[in-house]
This record gives C-alpha cells, structure tokens and sequence, in this order.
C-alpha cells in the first residue's frame, strides 16, 4: 500500500520529487499531467515532436510560468516567418512578439536582446531602443552583452547618430569583443567611410576603363543598403552594356541625420539637394546617387535616386538618364520637354519636333535632320516623311515619321515621351492638342520604355559617337539650384562655377554658368 499526501501543495511536491527522480507510474505520471505539474509537462514535451501541435500546446501551457518555453515558442516562430513567403507574416509576427514578450515578462535577457533585433529588422527602431532600455547596465552573460552592443552599434548607424557611433566603438565591451560579426561590422565601417569624415573618397581608388564618360558616387544610410548597393553594382557590371561607360567606386555612408527627403511609397524620391554641398568637397565624382528605403527611382539633373526594390534593370534605366538618355514613356505633363518644339538637341534618343512641314521633300529632310542627335545613323534609303493633306483647303504637308514598312530601320518614329495618358490609361497621340511630337530612332521596345528591355546596340552606338554631348550636369549643379531657390545667390554662384568645371565643351559650360540647364 501506498502512502499518497492528501495535501495538493505536499501531492505536488511529492509527484515532482517521483518525476525528477525518474520513479514514477504510468499512473502518477498522467494524474500530474491532468493537474498540469511542471516537471510532467516538462518531460511529456521532451517526448514531442519539435513543431507539432502537441508540442506547441505543451509549451504554450509551460510559457505560463517557464520564461525557457516562451523563448522556445517565440524560436519557432520566428523561424516560420523568417521561411514564409505567404500572406500569414502578420501573424507570425505578432505570434513572435507575443512569446518573446511573455519571456521577457519571466525574466529572460535573451528574450529582451532578440526581440530587440526583431524590432530592429523590421526597421521599428524606436521600439528596438526601448526593448534594450530594460536590460540592466552591467550584463554578465558576455554573449548577450556583445549582441546587445552590436545591435546598438548599427541602430546608431542607420540613425546617423556618429557620435554615439564613436562613443560605442570606445566602449569597454565594443573593444573586448572578438567575433566574426562585430570584426565585419568593423571592416564595413571603415570600407564605407561611417565615421572617417576627413577621408576624400576619390574615383583614383578605382580601375577607371579608357570608356567610361561619367563618374557616379551612390550612398546609402546604412550598412545593409551599402551592401546592397555593392551587389546591385556587381549585377549592373555582369548585365548591363551601359556599366563600361560609367565608373562606380565604393558605396559611401551618409548619415540620416543630414538628409531632408521625401520619399513614400507612390512618389518619386525627392531631397533638399543643398545638404550635399556638406559633402561635395570629398566626393571626386561627376554625378551622385542616393539609395533610401522606399521611394520613386528617379533622376534630377545630377543625382539618382533610387529605393531598395529596385532591381539592376532599373538601375539602368536611372543610369541611363545621366549619360544623356530620355524616358521612351509618357513624361510628366510638366516636363519641360514636353512644353514646345526643341530650340536643339537635348539627348540621344528624344527629339521634339513639329509634325507637319512644307517645302520640298530634299530640303525638309535636311532641316530635320539637322536638329536629330541620330541622324547619322538614319540610312539614306530610309525616308523620314509621309505625304498628309490638311485642312479645308486641301494643302499638301509632309508629316514627320518614318513609314511603318522600315520600323525595323533607324528612323525617326512617333515615341510616347510627350503623350499624354487618359484616365482608362490610354494614350492620345497629342500632347494638349500640341502640333508637336516626341520621336525617337527605333519602334522596338528598349529599356528606356520598358525597364525589363535590352538596351540596344543602336543607342550605345549614339552614345559612342557622342558621349558627352548630353550628359546631365554635375550634381554641384543641383547643390546651386537648390541654393538659389532658397535665396542663397552668392552661394549658389560658387557651385555654378563647381559644375562648370566638369564641362568640356565650351557651350555646356557656358549654360551651366548661366544656369540654364533644364532637367
């Protein structure tokens, strides 16, 4: 006969003490169970599969009280979300909040460090601050004091913080850290320049090809971006034609703290272009690039913008409009191009001309062809006008455009860069009702159109031929630009002079002095 405790405090005791000893019943064993004692729990999830839905419920009911299950629960979670491609991340997201929570709640500094990293992975770096404000001063697990100073290292970074950035890279546990994360974020700290502010980052650093016509300084606000950018660059260089004609040197940080952009996701990025002349002193670059989190890939006369998600295809395109390439699809209704007949050439690809002409065919073709950057590539055989009768009278014009018959020629075709969309986003052949047209060399999709596209041989042979007759002005321009409108004109005299430095041909410099380039 058995003695059994008829006390529920002494008959736990007692069943945990036969649990722990290992000498225990099929019978005590399910009655500890049904009352929920923690060493039977304990014992009946060790015999679970990891994942299962009894090992969850197990768990579940042990993160209750044992701060250990909650972590576990909140693992298996984050694991999920961290493998899941559905449309259920929301949900694992708060599941993985919730349990991390929950062990934090029983104690666990572990918990309060990843939970930290969750929060700072999900760009949330307000509440990562927070989550690390509970952990004590002193930590003695070193593991988790060198993953709680990494993580405040690169929040500070990504803030633009470079003081604290320089406090922490002086702090006592920073400098007793040896291990492969804190020794790369070290390395990248240096590469991208975080803290060496003296430093002129210089194009010399870099092999530059005998065909590279512009030079191209991309920065990034953090070290994942930074990285990012590099292998963007490495992809542009495998795929892109366009990579021989523009050198890339090393990525560069620049702190959040001295930008003011604006950049949601259905807007073209947009910045207050005078906080670069804080930095155009240590950048020997022609053009300037800024990747952010989220925004509108985008050009504006000598910087490129661009946003995480934009794949090397874009890239290209945005590479494209520096080299003095014009988009093949409808520009804004503002655009400047857009607004009247060119007084000249103004890019490769583009030319906004009249639709109807008279005279004879020899002449007007020579007329026309003369305000045409391609028309060297035009074949004589190829013709360039159609015979239209107009108006009341019946007057005979010719109407610029090459026949349908040679779309698979050089010629001057109809392009949709000065069309406007209707609301069912078709497109008129009018701009306004304008008698002017875009044109462009080829009918054939090219990445000026579609980013997807191949950029084509035609237009690398224009760009070839005359590299820097259209090439968009340095970004010392933009930094004048901005100055001026802020009402800044000496200022903004001395950064005209900046950019005109980067011209060769006397007439571009003598537009960029006057501030006459249009975007």
């Amino acid at each position: 006969m058995v003695f059994i405790p008829s006390s529920s405090f002494f008959l736990t005791v007692y069943l945990t003490e036969k649990l722990n000893d290992n000498d225990f019943s099929d019978a005590q064993f399910e009655f500890a169970l049904i009352n929920q004692n923690i060493s039977a729990l304990t014992i009946a999830e060790k015999n679970t599969v990891k994942g299962s839905s009894d090992w969850i419920r197990l768990n579940k009911t042990l993160a209750k009280t044992q701060g250990e299950s909650a972590l576990k629960l909140a693992h298996w979670y984050q694991n999920l979300l961290n493998t899941e491609q559905t449309n259920g991340t929301e949900t694992l997201v708060t599941q993985t909040t919730l349990w991390y929570e929950q062990a934090i709640r029983l104690g666990s500094q572990t918990a309060v460090v990843e939970l930290a990293e969750l929060y700072y992975q999900q760009g949330l770096l307000t509440k990562a601050h927070a989550t690390l404000d509970e952990l004590p001063e002193v930590l003695t697990n070193n593991s988790l004091a060198e993953s709680s100073a990494l993580l405040r290292l690169n929040m500070a970074i990504d803030l633009g913080d470079i003081r604290l950035v320089k406090t922490l890279l002086n702090s006592t546990v920073v400098k007793l850290i040896s291990n492969t994360k804190v020794d790369t974020l070290l390395v990248d700290i240096n590469r991208y320049l975080v803290i060496d502010e003296k430093r002129t980052f210089t194009n010399n650093t870099i092999e530059k090809p005998s065909s590279c016509i512009s030079s191209l300084q991309l920065f990034a606000t953090n070290i994942k971006h930074l990285k990012h950018i590099e292998l963007l660059i490495k992809d542009f260089k495998a795929q892109q034609p366009l990579a021989k004609y523009i050198c890339l040197p090393t990525p560069r940080y620049i702190s959040l703290e001295r930008l003011d952009c604006r950049a949601t996701k259905h807007e073209a990025i947009s910045c207050d272009e005078a906080i670069w002349e804080r930095v155009a002193r240590k950048v020997d670059s022609r053009h300037i690039g800024l990747m952010l989190n989220t925004g509108g890939a985008n050009v504006h006369m000598g910087i490129l913008y661009f946003d995480t998600k934009d794949n090397v295809d874009v890239f290209s395109h945005e590479v494209s409009h520096l080299l003095g390439f014009i988009d093949e699809y409808p520009l804004n209704k503002s655009h400047d191009k857009c607004q009247g007949i060119q007084s000249k050439a103004f890019s490769h690809n583009i030319a906004v001309l009249n639709k109807y002409y008279q005279g004879t065919r020899k002449s007007v073709r020579l007329g026309i062809l003369k305000n045409i950057s391609w028309a060297d590539s035009i074949e004589v055989s190829t013709p360039i006008l159609q015979a239209a009768v107009l108006g009341e009278n019946n007057e005979k014009y010719w109407r610029l455009g090459t026949p349908i018959k040679f779309e698979d020629k050089v010629g001057v075709h109809p392009s949709e860069s000065c069309e406007k969309v209707s609301e069912n986003n078709s497109f008129n052949s009018d701009w306004e009702g304008a008698d002017f047209s875009a044109f462009k060399p080829l009918t054939r999709r090219t990445q000026l159109r579609y980013f997807s596209s191949d950029f084509p041989k035609e237009y690398l042979t224009l760009l070839q031929r005359n590299p820097k007759a259209y090439l968009m002005p340095s970004f010392h321009y933009n930094i004048a630009f901005a100055l001026f409108q802020q009402g800044q004109i000496n200022e903004a005299k001395y950064w005209l002079k900046r950019a005109a430095k980067w011209e060769e041909m006397p007439s571009r410099k003598l537009t960029v002095l006057k501030g006459d380039f249009n975007n």
